[in-house]
């Protein structure tokens, strides 16, 4: 990314879904212009600080390479956390629990000291909750202000005691082709986020191919994406792990394709087309017998996948998977991956997980 500043994020949860909101919180930032998430901790679990009678936190570190000036990245930190949940208007105090803290701790070498930003991160270098990812991701960055590492610094509040260290517990990201695919349909199964990490085409495809192993039939498909970021590698590659040997095309111009031979039979809709109808209002339903679907709904011999499924975000009910898709081209992409099975949902693609 050219003209980009490298910066670290903090990032911190304590209530409900902790990791599913910190690999959302990476997800967003990940979809936003002049950001490209090019690193990530693992999850640790640590005690609170400050305010110790809360539950623990989950907390990673992101490096990221960006356009955006220090002042931009703070308000998509801040327009993220709200976005998430977290009202910091509402809060009691400091350090209290919260659904998802983003905090900017370092951008480039700069020093920043205003009303409304400080960088480094004031206090940055007292917390081992948010040094141990950092020293994980970052083992030679340094604070701008004395140059010490601070891996060192860590350290030091190490062999001082004063704060108990935390524990890794899970990677923030995974990338399929480096993990064990049991322990990812494990985590599908157990209704886990998922933040999935694909380098190229061919890793989309092949990471769909290994999520489609716990497809079950009657189950709709919902993937979300802008134009261009892989949305039609996920379904060839989901058509396949479903034991499809034909070449999965985008239905873009017929709406719907099926396919049989597999597992399952699979039906690769499109509601991109559907939405632009003039006749059609912002969240109306689609009209699903028009489409050719209806028939297929809760057939339990096949797999429904519908791209721009964002389009009628208020139409799925459980069972479902949303897929999100972000990135281009075949460079890196991240799918930010949840499954419903529980019934009665009105939530839509977009919404974050409760």
């Amino acid at each position: 990314m050219a003209g980009e500043t490298i910066a670290y994020g903090i990032l911190g949860s304590n209530l409900g879904d902790r990791a599913g909101f910190l690999r959302r919180a990476v997800f967003s930032l990940a979809d936003t212009d002049g950001i490209e998430v090019s690193a990530a901790s693992r999850v640790w679990e640590t005690a609170p600080w400050g305010k110790t009678d809360q539950p623990h936190f989950f907390n990673a570190a992101v490096q990221l390479a960006t356009r955006l000036d220090a002042q931009s990245l703070l308000d998509r930190f801040l327009a993220i956390e709200h976005q998430l949940g977290r009202r910091r208007e509402e809060e009691q105090g400091r350090w209290g629990p919260r659904p998802v803290d983003l905090d900017l701790a370092l951008y480039g070498d700069e020093v920043i000291a205003s009303n409304r930003l400080a960088i480094p991160h004031p206090r940055l270098s007292q917390r081992v909750f948010a040094l141990e990812p950092l020293a994980e991701l970052a083992p030679d960055a340094r604070d701008p202000l004395t140059a010490r590492r601070y891996a060192d610094i860590l350290k030091s509040l190490r062999n001082r005691g004063d704060e108990p260290a935390g524990r890794p517990v899970d990677n923030l990201a995974h990338v399929c082709d480096e993990e064990d695919p049991d322990k990812l349909l494990g985590a599908l199964r157990e209704g886990q986020t998922l933040l999935l990490v694909s380098r190229s085409a061919e890793e989309t495809e092949r990471t769909a191919s290994i999520l489609a192993k716990e497809a079950r039939g009657g189950e709709i498909v919902a993937l979300v994406g802008r134009l261009g970021t892989g949305k039609t590698c996920f379904a060839r590659g989901f058509a396949r792990g479903l034991g499809i040997a034909e070449t999965v095309t985008s239905p873009s111009y017929v709406l719907v394709k099926s396919y049989e031979g597999g597992r399952l039979a699979f039906h690769h809709a499109d509601f991109y087309r559907v939405a632009s109808r003039p006749d059609r209002e912002a969240n109306d339903e689609p009209d699903l017998a028009s489409l050719g679907l209806e028939d297929y709904l809760e057939d339990s011999g096949s797999v429904i996948l519908i791209e721009w499924a964002d389009r009628f975000p208020h139409w799925l009910e459980p069972p479902f998977w949303i897929a999100e898709v972000t990135g281009s081209g075949d460079g890196v992409r991240f799918i930010l991956l949840n499954r419903c099975l529980e019934a009665a949902s009105s939530r839509s693609p977009a919404s974050p997980p409760a």
